[in-house]
């Protein structure tokens, strides 16, 4: 729909307007939650009235990041001048039911790292090469002058903690280390976000875990490792939808996995989560081929068909990119 245009661009626009909607992709990870809610919190510093929505709602495991407790499942009535969309790789990203209002709203900013960007906006920042959305917004937010608080830095420093897997992501660089010691300055808690982040598992998660993990399945010479999560496993350990994804991650770390493939049920389709540790294999294309997208190393898709005609196409793929290393 648009072009690229500069932080400076989006920060003009924004000071100018008075009532904005921040909205972030569905089923949300800290970096989505984090880039949402910390520029949400930062144009209220400015005196603007905004509203924080995602088509998921409030997700109970990250609402220890300040600002997820009042994001609504619901697009606001009213006269509101523009949509700000963060860490959205794509338009459809925003999910399925709020997609018709935020494609057609007449003012729609895109603000976002996934290379996969298909600059849906009438204004958009895409810059693949920072470690997170919220990096990006960290540097909006200095465009705009804005004021710094403890909550938004702790916003910013989860959503660049959770996406560079706590600074072991390749997308981890020398201005993630500067960003997060200048978010720390501001009153961001390392301790306090690793801990909410990494160290805290319910007992129907772990439950869930050693159940899903007793059924992985290794294929192509034990180089790519998928799990399944169903929703009776779900309903058995009364666990969340939430609880299986670091799943993807426990798979891909085995020694010799290159792809790592999580399918989650989830009512009436399948939500899939690739994860790559080789540079040779791209999973975004892969994910891309299936209406998804993401990074290199991570990406994702829905289906809505038959599991087994999603698990022999999806192999398929996984093969023929298996087959170029």
């Amino acid at each position: 729909m648009g072009k690229q245009h500069s932080l400076a661009e989006i920060a003009s626009l924004l000071r100018g307007l008075k009532r904005i909607i921040v909205l972030s992709h569905y089923n949300p990870d800290p970096d989505a939650y984090g880039s949402s809610c910390g520029l949400t919190l930062a144009l209220r510093g400015l005196g603007k009235d905004v509203v924080c929505i995602n088509e998921s709602g409030i997700l109970d495991r990250l609402l220890w990041i300040p600002g997820v407790n009042a994001v609504q499942n619901s697009f606001p009535a009213g006269d509101w001048e523009a949509v700000v969309a963060c860490d959205c790789g794509d338009g459809a990203r925003v999910g399925d039911t709020f997609k018709e209002k935020v494609l057609g709203f007449p003012l729609l900013v895109n603000i976002d790292h996934h290379a996969s960007n298909d600059f849906f906006g009438h204004y958009n920042y895409v810059k693949p090469d920072a470690c997170s959305t919220s990096e990006i917004i960290c540097d909006l937010i200095e465009e705009l002058k804005a004021p710094w608080s403890a909550d938004i830095a702790t916003c910013l420093y989860a959503g660049i903690s959770g996406d560079t897997g706590s600074f072991k992501y390749s997308s981890t660089t020398a201005k993630t280390f500067d960003m997060c010691q200048r978010l720390v300055q501001h009153g961001a808690s390392p301790v306090a976000v690793a801990q909410n982040l990494y160290a805290r598992n319910s007992l129907a998660s772990v439950k869930l875990h050693a159940e899903a993990l007793s059924s992985m399945k290794l294929q192509e010479h034990n180089r790519v490792a998928s799990i399944a999560v169903t929703a009776d496993m779900l309903a058995r350990h009364a666990a969340q939808k939430e609880d299986a994804d670091p799943l993807v991650e426990i798979a891909r770390d085995i020694d010799g996995v290159v792809v790592a493939i999580l399918f989650k049920q989830d009512a009436d389709l399948w939500r899939i989560s690739l994860r790559a540790k080789d540079a040779r294999v791209d999973v975004s294309k892969i994910a891309g081929l299936f209406g998804g997208g993401g990074h290199k190393a991570a990406a994702g898709f829905r289906w809505k068909r038959s599991f087994a005609e999603l698990e022999q196409k999806l192999m398929g793929e996984i093969s023929k990119a298996l087959g170029a290393l």
